[in-house]
């Protein structure tokens, strides 16, 4: 903790090193790959002449990790004295020693990180299931461009910015989750079958509030990283896209097609 001391920016690098995944974008780029290798190659070839794997409680179990987890990052980020705002405000990178709960906003932004990592796991029990066609294109994109743009703030601009749009994305993921874990039970089809469109929508309600605060940043007279920020803009206007697209195909055109049949 001594090294914090030394200025407001300088030793953040060192700090955020530290941790695993973080010196380097290598081992990310590795991981990404091997996820990629199975998903594509590796998983469909081993299940091919096999049944599919019984992964009820499984993702029962993970589905209860993620909304703990995700709650737990939430209480913490509230815990330290962070105030989420819904407004885009431009803010300059955080600084460690200025900021009293600086080493916390480093340490829970990279929790968020490795969840966004274990969130490729999903995808692997497409695989295990047989359910190839989940493997889309939004899915994978999502997954990845999420943990890339995570890092890459991690890296070189975690600011108040940042804190809100993981408070936000963590609350979200909350409601996703606990969704997932209900849809699961007969029981509760009833209610999840009805709230299934909403989830999309609140999915794209937080990409647009994370627009408006990466325009936030974006404007000339912030100091904010711009490198990072156009990342952020150039993903989230990608995502919406993919997203609407969904909603779109998903509910709009299927809703439609009962009603003509």
């Amino acid at each position: 903790m001594d090294a914090l001391k030394i200025g407001p920016y300088e030793k953040y690098e060192d700090t955020i090193d530290k941790y695993p995944l973080m010196a380097s974008p290598v081992p990310g780029s590795i991981l990404i790959a091997i996820y990629l290798y199975f998903i594509y190659k590796w998983g469909p070839n081993f299940m091919e002449n096999r049944k599919p794997f019984d992964l009820k409680f499984v993702i029962a179990a993970y589905n209860i990790f993620q909304v703990i987890a995700c709650s737990y990052l939430v209480l913490n980020y509230i815990k330290v004295g962070f105030e989420f705002s819904f407004i885009g405000r431009c803010t300059p990178k955080l600084p460690v020693q200025e900021y009293e709960h600086g080493y916390d906003a480093v340490y829970y932004g990279w929790l968020a990180m490795c969840l966004r990592m274990v969130e490729f796991i999903e995808t692997v029990f497409f695989v295990l299931r047989k359910k190839q066609n989940q493997v889309s294109a939004l899915h994978v994109y999502h997954h990845i461009s999420t943990f890339l743009i995570v890092w890459w703030s991690l890296k070189l601009s975690l600011s108040y910015q940042e804190m809100s749009i993981m408070v936000l994305n963590s609350i979200v993921h909350i409601i996703m989750y606990s969704y997932y874990l209900l849809s699961a039970y007969k029981m509760f089809r009833p209610v999840t079958n009805r709230v299934k469109p909403i989830i999309t929508i609140i999915q794209l309600a937080q990409l647009v509030t994370m627009l408006v605060h990466v325009y936030a940043a974006l404007e000339p007279t912030c100091t904010a990283n711009k490198f990072i920020y156009m990342l952020h803009a150039i993903n989230l206007v990608i995502l919406i896209s993919l997203f609407t697209n969904f909603y779109m195909q998903t509910y709009i055109k299927k809703s439609r097609k009962v009603k003509q049949s």
